[in-house]
C-alpha cells in the first residue's frame, strides 16, 4: 500500500494538497498520514508564561488539534466517497521538517504532498516559506506542491525542466515512471535556449536523456529565454496547458548557470501547476 503525508495547517490551501493527492491515487487504496505540526503556536504561546501553564496550553493544542482533524477527516472522506483510502492523523509540537523526515525514514513514506502556502501565506506570494523549507530540508522522499487554484486534471502532459548540466535516469525515478505508467502520459522535457548554444557536455546528457527515454512518449522543448528563466518555463508551461511540473532537486547543484538560487524557489514562485520536486543525494 502507498504511504502518503500530508502535512497540514487546517488551511483552504492544504486541504487542496489532500484532495489533490487522494484524486491522484483514486485507483488504489492509500495510507494516508495527515500531519499537524502546532509546534510554532507553543514557542509563541510559552515564551511568556510558566512552566505549569505551557503544559495546560499544550494540552489545549492537542485538543484543538484533534477536533480540527476530525473534521478533516469527515470532510476527506465525504469529497472522496468512492475512494477507499485509509487515514490517521498525528499530532506534534515537534517541528514539521524534523517530523516529516523522521516518518519519512522510519515509516517509509512514497510521498510528501503539501500546499504551496499555508494560512497566513500572502495573496501576492505563491510558495510559502514552509514549503520551501521543507523542500530545501526532505530527504528520501518525492514532495508533490500542491496551488490552492489548481483543479484536478489527470496529468497526461507531465514537464521535466533540466539545463543538461546533469543527467538523471529519468526512467529509474520511480515518482515519474509510476505516473507516466498509470496515466499513460507524454513527457515534455524542457530547456530554456537553443539547442545549438548547448556545449558539449550538455549535449552528451542531452543524448543520455533521448535514449533513456525512447520507451516514452517523450517531446524535447527548446524555448528562447524571455524576461528571466522561471518566467520562460511558468509562460511556457501555461501556454501549453501541461498538468505537473517534475523537478530533480539537487542540494549542491543548483542548475548554476540558470539558477541564482534553487530551481525549486524560482520555478515555484512563477507556476500554476502542481510541482513534483524529487530530491537527489549526492
Amino acid at each position: 500500500m502507498k504511504k502518503i503525508l500530508v502535512p497540514t495547517d487546517f488551511s483552504k490551501n492544504a486541504y487542496a494538497a489532500l484532495f489533490y493527492a487522494t484524486k491522484l491515487f483514486s485507483d488504489e487504496t492509500l495510507q494516508i498520514t495527515i500531519l499537524h505540526s502546532f509546534g510554532e503556536e507553543v514557542n509563541k504561546l510559552t515564551s511568556r508564561v510558566d512552566i505549569g501553564r505551557s503544559e495546560n496550553i499544550v494540552e489545549k493544542l492537542y485538543r484543538q488539534s484533534d477536533e480540527d482533524a476530525a473534521q478533516l477527516v469527515h470532510q476527506i472522506k465525504l469529497d472522496s466517497l468512492k475512494v477507499a483510502h485509509n487515514f490517521e492523523v498525528i499530532s506534534t509540537p515537534a517541528t514539521l521538517s524534523k517530523t516529516i523526515n523522521k516518518l519519512v525514514s522510519t515509516e517509509g513514506i512514497d510521498l510528501v504532498v503539501m500546499g504551496s502556502k499555508g494560512r497566513t501565506g500572502a495573496e501576492d506570494v505563491l510558495i510559502g516559506s514552509t514549503t520551501v523549507k521543507i523542500t530545501k530540508t526532505l530527504e528520501g522522499c518525492p514532495l508533490l506542491i500542491v496551488p490552492r487554484e489548481v483543479d484536478f486534471v489527470i496529468p497526461t502532459n507531465i514537464a521535466f525542466a533540466s539545463d543538461y548540466n546533469d543527467f538523471y535516469q529519468l526512467s529509474k525515478l520511480r515518482p515519474i515512471v509510476r505516473l507516466v505508467r498509470q496515466y499513460n502520459s507524454n513527457l515534455h522535457i524542457i530547456h530554456v535556449g537553443a539547442e545549438s548554444e548547448l556545449d558539449a557536455k550538455q549535449k552528451q546528457n542531452l543524448e543520455k536523456y533521448r535514449n533513456d527515454l525512447s520507451e516514452y512518449d517523450t517531446e524535447f522543448h527548446f524555448i528562447p529565454k524571455k524576461v528571466n528563466i522561471s518566467k520562460t518555463l511558468h509562460d511556457f508551461i501555461d501556454s501549453k496547458s501541461f498538468d505537473l511540473l517534475a523537478l530533480v532537486y539537487h542540494k549542491h547543484a543548483f542548475l548554476k548557470q540558470l539558477f541564482r538560487e534553487p530551481v525549486v524557489s524560482r520555478v515555484g514562485k512563477h507556476t500554476h501547476v502542481p510541482t513534483l520536486v524529487i530530491p537527489i543525494q549526492n
